[in-house]
């Protein structure tokens, strides 16, 4: 029987939510990205990796990135959650910037809608957010649909997790 680990880096939680909802839907185990060592993966026939999005870049990405030798006889799922991840040109960049080399290019890619809560954000989070807002300000009028619709988002907070956006992942496990 093959055994699959979901392996996710959350910081305020929408990760962590998609990541426990697939692991309950496959009855697999479910490891923070911070207690997964290397050594791990010999355990495991397929990997799934959830991270957030942060300027394009899959949070916790660097421990699929730097164990891909180790992975090459692996199935390996790649899912980001951001706000932007309906646009299609975002995805991909996303997959451009994060499955850049060709030993990566294997891994299937799913985007899941995330949420964002202004009261939540600390740190240097909250100093690129407000050059985020800064950037987006002009948009809000006059930019696309996405551009006002993002504006709005982080200025006033949204909530897209849904668990339809997990759906396919599932499937692609299931079907094995």
């Amino acid at each position: 029987m093959e055994r699959t680990v979901v392996i996710y880096k959350s910081k305020y939680g929408a990760t962590a939510q998609y990541a426990r909802w697939i692991a309950d839907e496959l009855n697999c185990d479910l490891v923070r990205a911070e207690d997964f060592k290397a050594k791990h993966f010999a355990n495991y026939d397929n990997i799934i990796f959830g991270g957030g999005l942060q300027a394009g870049g899959i949070k916790g990405f660097e421990l699929i990135k730097k164990n891909h030798w180790i992975l090459k006889e692996k199935k390996v799922v790649v899912f980001v959650v951001g706000l932007s991840v309906d646009d299609r040109q975002n995805r991909i960049d996303v997959r451009d910037i994060n499955l850049d080399k060709p030993e990566l290019r294997n891994m299937t890619l799913y985007y899941c809608k995330g949420a964002f809560r202004p009261e939540k954000v600390t740190g240097i989070d909250k100093g690129i957010i407000k050059v985020c807002i800064r950037m987006l300000e002009g948009e809000r009028y006059t930019g696309t649909d996405a551009q006002k619709q993002l504006y709005k988002d982080m200025t006033e907070g949204a909530d897209y997790i849904d668990r339809k956006y997990i759906e396919p992942i599932v499937a692609e496990f299931r079907t094995n």
